[in-house]
């Protein structure tokens, strides 16, 4: 049973081609590219319009549906439109899975601060989520906020049943986050490690957005879950467990292979643990 601490040296991750984007990635955690999607917004809506359609009040990701012919769907149809766009923004990069995340009209649709899953293994690789706005996006409907320096706190795990490690220093953790108003076709990348959330939406139109998980080229997907306290299992993941798995089941599909044990218990970060200021 191994135990999982960060390596020293280069993190294999992908790339930005815009060398003053990556390094502002790499400095910051985050970055939002102006207008980069624009020129496909109309056939981004489309294919909401065709697969999704209706938007329900609150929270909804096609990620979390139990429809795996609509999860396939969905990510067939955004790569279609998508990939050319990816190719010419980033180097080194594997596109894992595009869905839709919606907010439709309702107070409930708060998506707290949150770290995403643990998609590589982050002792030396890092994963990055593409962030597209199909609606200009604020405050009255959905911006999203993210903690600037967030990838640099200490190593966590996350994923299924695994302990929140900002529990006890969640407020003030919120209140160094910035939010990111954001015009339709812009486009935010940030590291999954970043702590970031985002309002409810309060306005009558619904606030749509396109999501994709990216890894550097060679990097394998792995996923961990908590059986106990101090263990967590480790598991590899073919591409379709995304679209076969539904979030939040006790099971897992064959596209998912339990590979380890591992001894490792989330740390409870203290207010020492968060970055130092970093002003984007």
């Amino acid at each position: 049973m191994s135990q999982p601490t960060r390596q020293p040296g280069a993190i294999d991750r992908p790339q930005l081609r815009d060398l003053r984007l990556d390094a502002e990635m790499d400095r910051v955690g985050f970055v939002v590219v102006p207008r980069a999607a624009r020129p496909v917004l109309r056939s981004l809506r489309r294919v909401h319009r065709q697969l999704v359609g209706v938007v329900p009040p609150g929270f909804e990701a096609t990620l979390y549906s139990d429809d795996a012919v609509l999860k396939s769907r969905v990510h067939v149809e955004l790569l279609g439109v998508l990939q050319p766009l990816i190719d010419e923004l980033f180097a080194n990069h594997r596109p894992l899975l595009m869905n839709f995340v919606t907010k439709g009209r309702s107070d409930a649709g708060v998506m707290p601060a949150h770290q995403d899953w643990t998609f590589v293994d982050e002792r030396h690789a890092a994963s990055w989520n593409m962030w597209v706005p199909l609606v200009d996006v604020d405050h009255r409907n959905g911006a999203m906020s993210l903690l600037p320096g967030g990838h640099r706190v200490p190593f966590t795990i996350r994923g299924t049943e695994t302990d929140n490690p900002f529990r006890s220093i969640e407020a003030e953790a919120s209140a160094r986050m910035i939010e990111v108003p954001m015009a339709a076709g812009d486009i935010l990348v940030h590291d999954h490690r970043v702590l970031h959330g985002s309002p409810p939406n309060r306005r009558r139109r619904a606030r749509v957005v396109v999501g994709c998980a990216l890894l550097s080229a060679g990097t394998d997907v792995i996923h961990h879950r908590r059986i106990g306290s101090g263990v967590m299992e480790r598991y590899h993941l073919e591409e379709r467990f995304f679209t076969e798995h539904t979030f939040g089941a006790l099971g897992f599909p064959e596209s998912a292979r339990l590979v380890d044990s591992i001894e490792f218990e989330n740390p409870v970060l203290g207010e020492s643990d968060l970055p130092s200021q970093v002003l984007p």
